[in-house]
């Protein structure tokens, strides 16, 4: 499976594995996008593969999102070192 440089770039910036694509592109929930992609959902990450399966972009979705920033706020950090606390102890 080939990457973006996009799609690296939101990898290490999430603290998204290639496990975590792994498992999203094997076991989870295809759903086709605009621009003839496809969108698989798995746990709280989603992965965008094209159509010559190039990783295009990975993501939280969006409950895990709001689970962040709640986080966040909470704790009064930023988002992105939300997500390091959350992230971080499980992707190591």
């Amino acid at each position: 499976m080939t990457l973006t440089n996009h799609a690296k770039q939101r990898m290490q910036e999430r603290i998204i594995t290639l496990q975590d694509i792994y498992n999203a592109v094997k076991l989870g929930s295809p759903e086709t996008t605009e621009n003839n992609r496809t969108k698989y959902t798995y746990n709280d990450i989603y992965v965008i593969l094209s159509s010559d399966n190039v990783v295009v972009t990975t993501c939280f979705t969006n409950t895990y999102t709001s689970k962040i920033k709640k986080y966040a706020k909470v704790n009064s950090i930023g988002f992105y070192a939300a997500i390091r606390k959350l992230r971080g102890s499980c992707c190591r």
